[in-house]
């Protein structure tokens, strides 16, 4: 076999080898390492780093193994063609004599130069035709080939007499470790010049003749196999030492990445939703500062978690359990009534003249009332009890582990703790006092809403009784009839259809003309006469009834407008619920379609408390309303804590200043200013500004110079019911300012 060819089936073996070792690699980065030295692992950045490492030594060990192999092997090659040069030229001198005579004696020291030379496998002596053989020489034990012949190529490039360098050709053997050294065999003589004319000064060129040629074949197999040696046991070392370097690597990299995998655990534990999570924030500057941001991440994650949770049972005003959570902590201390036996107790506490305080001193101060009640009933229970606002000025409370006689001393404590209650407001020292329903949870067949409808019933039985008491629920003392109350009552006036509607102007102080009327909703009340909303809207709001009260009212106005010019505009009061419902705007939308009115003949109003408190909730529907073409107008502006910058968040066309800054406009300059700071901003935005309830004309007048365009309120023109006042659109009970 030639050099060449033992040395491409050395780099096909050790390109098979490293194809092994890479999709060893591969099967490593996939699914971890399998072998006593490394344990299958999933993929982590330790391994990842490791996988790189791995690769780019076997690269390095591949480059460097086929260099060594290919290196080698042409050091080998070359060196045996200058030992061939010099035994070629050894052959030669010997053998020319044999071109000479026919004498062969000289043969036997040519052949005993020749067999101490045991690379020589064979040599050739061809005369000048290169097609006779002159002489050959086979190595002892050498097999007997053919003798090799000289082509005509190979002639003419030996046949090269000009004098310089004897030619030599080096020919492979494709199939054997052998190769072919060919070179010609020269004569040369001085040329004649002629005796009496020479000169020592003058070049006489040599006269080179051809005589013949002379093969040798080489075995380069001895050399080879010792190569092969040598280059397995260099191959082997790197090897050896590849490994050292994979362990050492692995170990050094762990140590190195340690902190970062500290990590790991931590993150998986955050992964899986658990925020009670402490991660450390040492080591490294990069991997604290990674432990810092993870904190602070956790850190954000556990307060908003705490938010939503409060969000989810907590009253956002007073902080007490909300409604939702109280039901489902009611129904549970059922559920261990029934299974551990005992008995708990329910109270429902109302407060007596929230109304009017809400009407005489704002939704503000209503507010600041409930808060302050909230407090004293965190201050009288116990930790084990819960304390809920169950909506308006409602309270429940669940009192665990009491009996019949517990429950009302507790309430009778409530009702003495309210005696010397005082709230202080407008400079002014209100008492506030409680009616108390009482019912007692003994019962394990008694669900948790019948609990809370027996409760209801108690305190409304108290209110009854006089306000400022208790009632303990019993079916002597509290009639089964009575139980429902104005869940009843308002359910029956909602499916006969007969809520009454009234309308209230709105004028344009300037010119005195009515521009709008506000919609305000009665109820019959069976002896010819109206109920006031004062007296069923906290209970309709308690039962949900609200969205399906605002429902009819507008069914209603859009109905009595479809029958009035088109000059008549009507504004409807809107409760929290319809705002929150995304189906109220489709509503809305097609009772304007269907009775064929203009949506700019319809306003909705709603309180600045709304979107003080909710105004995210509800900004998509009062949004949508005002897409439709309906004008949307915020009421009560400046009774809560919101600011001008509603003006800017909300698509509103119109505020309604509360009816608490007109009672001492005309003396208080700081309400002056605040007047004229909402009618400047207003009309900087392009919204109208009316003012409700003002107490004399001076008022009236003082507004016009404030920049206040409208008015509204009793002195103006009490809420009629004929809806024709709407169609003559007559001109207010007052003068023109």
């Amino acid at each position: 076999m030639s050099p060449n060819n033992r040395l491409r089936s050395l780099r096909a073996r050790l390109h098979l080898l490293v194809g092994r070792a890479w999709q060893r690699v591969a099967r490593m980065g996939t699914s971890g390492w399998q072998g006593p030295l490394f344990r299958r692992a999933p993929p982590s950045l330790a391994r990842r780093i490791l996988v790189l490492q791995v690769g780019w030594a076997i690269a390095v060990y591949v480059l460097v193994s086929a260099g060594l192999w290919w290196g080698t092997a042409h050091i080998i090659e070359q060196s045996l063609q200058r030992q061939a040069e010099g035994w070629l030229a050894k052959a030669d001198e010997l053998g020319t004599p044999l071109f000479a005579s026919e004498e062969r004696s000289a043969a036997q020291a040519h052949l005993d130069y020749l067999r101490n030379i045991p690379e020589i496998l064979s040599v050739h002596y061809f005369d000048a035709s290169g097609g006779e053989l002159v002489y050959q020489y086979w190595r002892d034990g050498a097999e007997i080939r053919t003798v090799p012949s000289l082509t005509a190529q190979e002639r003419a490039a030996l046949h090269n007499t000009d004098g310089s360098d004897k030619p030599i050709l080096f020919v492979k053997d494709g199939t054997t470790a052998t190769f072919r050294a060919t070179a010609p065999i020269w004569i040369k003589s001085l040329r004649r010049d002629g005796l009496l004319d020479f000169s020592l000064d003058t070049q006489t060129p040599e006269m080179v003749q051809t005589i013949g040629f002379i093969t040798m074949q080489l075995d380069y197999g001895r050399f080879n196999a010792e190569f092969v040696k040598q280059a397995l046991r260099i191959s082997i070392a790197i090897a050896l030492l590849l490994l050292l370097f994979m362990v050492m690597g692995r170990t050094i990299i762990r140590w190195a990445l340690r902190p970062l995998t500290r990590l790991e655990a931590p993150l998986v534990r955050l992964a899986n939703g658990e925020i009670d999570v402490e991660v450390e924030s040492s080591g490294d500057h990069e991997i604290a500062q990674i432990g810092r941001a993870l904190n602070t991440t956790i850190s954000a994650l556990r307060e908003r978690d705490e938010i939503l949770r409060r969000m989810a049972s907590q009253d956002p005003l007073t902080g007490l359990a909300n409604r939702g959570y109280f039901d489902q902590a009611l129904q549970h201390e059922l559920e261990v009534v029934a299974q551990h036996g005992g008995s708990s107790a329910l109270l429902f506490i109302d407060l007596d003249r929230f109304k009017q305080i809400n009407d005489s001193y704002g939704h503000a101060a209503g507010d600041r009332l409930l808060m302050q009640v909230a407090e004293l009933l965190r201050g009288r229970m116990r930790e084990c009890d819960l304390i809920a606002r169950f909506g308006g000025d409602e309270f429940t409370v669940l009192v665990r582990g009491v009996t019949r006689h517990g429950a009302t001393e507790i309430a009778a404590s409530l009702i003495q703790l309210m005696q010397g209650f005082q709230f202080h407001e407008a400079g002014e020292v209100l008492h506030i006092y409680f009616s108390i329903g009482v019912a007692v949870i003994d019962d394990p067949a008694c669900s948790a809403h019948e609990i809370l409808l027996r409760a209801d019933a108690a305190a409304s039985e108290a209110k009854r009784r006089g306000r400022n008491r208790f009632q303990v629920y019993d079916r002597d003392v509290v009639a089964r009839g009575d139980e429902t109350g104005w869940r009843q009552r308002l359910q029956g006036h909602l499916d006969a259809n007969d809520l009454i509607l009234n309308f209230q102007p709105v004028i344009d102080l300037a010119s005195g003309q009515v521009v709008c009327h506000e919609v305000l909703v009665r109820l019959p009340d069976g002896a010819g006469g109206l109920i006031a909303p004062g007296a069923f809207m906290a209970d309709a709001e308690r039962y949900g009834m609200i969205a399906e009260i605002d429902r009819q009212v507008v069914r209603k106005a859009v109905e009595a407008l479809a029958g009035l010019p088109d000059t008549a505009v009507l504004s409807i009061n809107l409760a929290q619920q319809s705002l929150e419902d995304d189906s109220f705007p489709l509503f809305v939308k097609q009772l304007l379609q269907q009775h064929q009115v203009a949506p700019q003949r319809i306003m909705f109003e709603v309180a600045e408390q709304v979107l003080n408190r909710h105004f995210e909730r509800v900004r998509a529907q009062l949004d949508a309303l005002a897409a439709c073409g309906a004008a949307v107008v915020i009421d009560d502006f400046g009774a809560g804590f919101a600011s001008l910058a509603y003006l800017k968040r909300c698509a509103a066309s119109c505020i309604k200043i509360d009816g608490q800054m007109m009672s001492a406009l005309r003396e208080d300059p700081l309400d002056q200013i605040a007047i004229r700071a909402i009618a400047e901003t207003a009309a900087a935005r392009g919204i109208r500004t009316v003012a409700k309830f003002a107490p004399d004309e001076q008022t009236l007048t003082l507004l016009a110079r404030l920049g206040i365009g409208y008015a509204q309120g009793n002195l103006i023109c009490p809420p009629e019911a004929a809806v024709g006042a709407l169609a003559t659109q007559r001109p207010p009970r007052v003068k023109k300012v």
